[in-house]
């Protein structure tokens, strides 16, 4: 395992039983087992470590989706199994970075899962629309979930399961028929 690698781990798992306001680099050089300078050479503090995460940071499933409901559900899988470490950076200063990981790995994926099947009758820059303001909807509940620190990872996997199923039977085809009324703006 790589120095950074192990940083990134390391981070994760304190993150679990400990809020990051508590965690420094001191700590995380003492469970890596290597110097401060070790850490600064790759990081130039703890956030700059949470942004390589998230950066560098994978969803399984969310290749392989298909439709968009396998595209939020990767979403959602990833969620329930890191839920504490996400919940602690959510409670942190951090909270865009949970923010901006969700919304550009969901729009990244769904934008092409919608053009391909073309399930609504809109234009391209309708599809954009519809998939940037579903994501941007979706990753807010995720984030409002999240804030809640007396929530459990039982009670977010059943709140935001319903939430996905509702969202994907009636938002998702309503953001269709809005942006298919708009019009574009001209200049």
């Amino acid at each position: 395992m790589t120095t950074e690698a192990k940083f990134k781990h390391i981070l994760m798992d304190l993150m679990k039983t400990k809020p990051l306001s508590d965690i420094n680099v001191t700590l995380l050089c003492q469970r890596a087992g290597c110097h401060r300078q070790t850490f600064y050479y790759h990081y130039q503090d703890i956030y700059d470590l949470l942004s390589a995460i998230f950066l560098n940071e994978g969803i399984p499933g969310l290749e392989d989706a298909q439709s968009p409901k396998e595209v939020i559900y990767a979403l959602f899988n990833y969620s329930k199994k890191n839920f504490k470490f996400l919940q602690a950076v959510y409670a942190s200063a951090a909270r865009e970075l949970v923010d901006d990981f969700f919304y550009s790995r969901m729009v990244g994926k769904l934008l092409p899962v919608l053009l391909e099947q073309r399930q609504f009758n809109i234009s391209q820059d309708a599809y954009r629309l519809v998939a940037r303001r579903y994501c941007k909807m979706v990753g807010d509940e995720f984030g409002f979930v999240f804030k809640d620190a007396g929530i459990t990872p039982e009670t977010f996997g059943s709140s935001m399961k319903r939430f996905i199923d509702v969202s994907l039977d009636m938002v998702l085809p309503s953001l269709a028929e809005a942006s298919n009324k708009e019009r574009p703006k001209r200049k």
